[in-house]
């Protein structure tokens, strides 16, 4: 398996966990929508938990990103 290959199935895997990880996200927040805003409502253990995905979903989409840049820089290597 060569390294474009790895670098493929990389982005393969984070863009599925990516779309999870937002699917995730949109039931959190239609829970907190469905929900009466009061004290005992919602608890921060909903919000740390609606935290963390946005967090993680912030990292994934970088390391995307870094993904991608390193397959253009590959291919435009690999044409010159």
């Amino acid at each position: 398996m060569s390294y474009v290959d790895k670098i493929n199935n990389a982005l393969k895997n984070l863009q599925n966990r990516t779309l999870e990880i937002k699917n995730d996200l949109e039931r959190i927040e239609n829970e907190f929508n469905d929900l009466k805003l009061n004290p005992y409502g919602i608890t921060s253990i909903d919000f740390a938990s609606r935290q963390e995905l946005s967090s993680d979903l912030l990292k994934m989409e970088g390391t995307i990103m870094g993904l991608q840049l390193a397959l253009d820089l590959m291919e435009n290597e690999h044409n010159e």
